[in-house]
Parts: structure tokens; C-alpha cells; sequence
């Protein structure tokens, strides 16, 4: 257990001291909301997407990449624009909501076919064999992850969803912020951990293992997930 709390260090990090990092999504909603509530929307679409720049130029300083500062003032804008297009304000939100759905079907969707989500981003971090992945007494463990992840994402958005249908874009802004980081930190370190753990009792090869073409009983114990 302790080994795999050090492992997860690194990726916990990287949410907060990444390319992008969940805090830079807070500034944007806040000066939308805040500034609907007391000029109107015009004024709230200009003031999101000069706090999105600010974020971004921020970013870019820091030496972060260009291309996640403009992805991040490119979301922020055609937000702005579905808000001012509608005359709604709880339409600034609808482009995350719609990605929440999304990115529940998707995760649901891999499961099903047998190619689990968490597979692929732990591959996309680790760069271990994707062979090694889908094994049948591998690819269980990331099965349990990617479930858990696309029953978060399909909450969040149906909570979201709801807020919208109601008009009430000041709730929304609070459902969003506080379904980000507040609620994906704890989740990251539960699934993380409880899928290390299964991991470890499928009675798979390690990375190391499966790498030499080792014939099972396997020590398995994989650092990592």
C-alpha cells in the first residue's frame, strides 16, 4: 500500500503542476457567473474570455505549451459564444456538460468491447507493451477503474443537465467546480489504489515479466498502474 501511495504521487501532481492543470477550468465559470449576476451576459462573455487569456498567458509563461493555453481560451470562447447565441447564461456550461456525457459513453463503451479506457491513459503515461494491457489477467483490473470513472462522468453530467433545464446558471457553476478537483482527487486515489490492487490478485506477470516472455507462476507485484 505504501508503495502504490508513492507511485500515485507523480500523477497527482501532474493535476495540479501539469501542461494543464484542473485549477486553470475555476477562473473562467466564477467571472462568467459573477459578472452575469450583476451587468448581464455580454459583459460576462468578454470578461470569461479575458480572464481565459490572462490564465493562459499565465500558463504560457510559466513555460506550458501553446497549444493547451489556446485549447483552453478556444473552450472558454465558444462557451461564451453558446451563451450569447441563446441569450442564456447556463448555456456557457453546456459544451462541458455535453462532454461529460461523452466521455461516460465512451469509457461504458470500451468496457464492452473489452478495450477499458484506463488502459489506454495508463499506457499513454507509462508507454508499457499495450499487449500487456489486455491480457486476461491484466485488463480486469483497468475494467473496475474505467466503470467507476464512467459512472463519475455520466453523474456529472446528468447533475449538471439538470441545473440547466432549471436555467440556474450560478448552481451550475458550483456543481461544476465542485464535481472538478474537490470530488476527482479522492477518486483518482481510490481507483488508483483498488485497481492496484486487483492487479495484484489476478496473478498476472509485471511489466518486467510479460517484457522477457516468463512463464507463469508469475511474481506479478507490478509497481504502478
Amino acid at each position: 500500500m505504501s508503495q502504490a501511495l508513492d507511485d500515485l504521487k507523480g500523477d497527482l501532481r501532474d493535476l495540479f503542476v501539469g501542461e494543464r492543470t484542473v485549477g486553470d477550468s475555476f477562473p473562467a465559470p466564477i467571472a462568467f457567473v459573477a459578472t452575469n449576476a450583476f451587468v448581464g451576459i455580454g459583459a460576462a462573455a468578454v470578461v470569461a474570455v479575458v480572464v481565459g487569456a490572462l490564465v493562459a498567458a499565465w500558463r504560457i509563461r510559466k513555460g506550458q505549451q501553446v497549444v493547451y493555453a489556446l485549447g483552453g481560451i478556444a473552450a472558454i470562447a465558444f462557451a461564451a459564444f453558446l451563451a450569447l447565441r441563446s441569450g442564456r447564461a447556463e448555456s456557457y456550461f453546456l459544451p462541458g456538460i455535453v462532454g461529460a456525457v461523452l466521455a461516460g459513453a465512451a469509457a461504458t463503451i470500451s468496457v464492452v468491447v473489452g478495450k477499458p479506457l484506463a488502459a489506454y491513459s495508463s499506457w499513454f503515461l507509462r508507454r508499457w507493451p499495450m499487449e500487456w494491457y489486455f491480457r486476461d489477467d491484466v485488463r480486469p483490473a483497468y475494467t473496475v477503474v474505467t466503470v467507476v470513472w464512467a459512472g463519475y462522468f455520466f453523474a456529472r453530467g446528468a447533475i449538471q443537465l439538470l441545473l440547466f433545464n432549471r436555467g440556474q446558471p450560478e448552481l451550475l457553476a458550483v456543481a461544476k467546480l465542485s464535481t472538478s478537483w474537490p470530488l476527482i482527487v479522492p477518486i483518482v486515489i481510490g481507483t488508483y489504489l483498488w485497481g492496484n490492487h486487483k492487479l495484484h490478485t489476478l496473478g498476472g506477470p509485471n511489466v518486467d515479466e510479460f517484457t522477457a516472455a516468463e512463464s507463469p507462476p508469475f511474481v506479478g507485484g507490478q509497481r504502478g498502474f
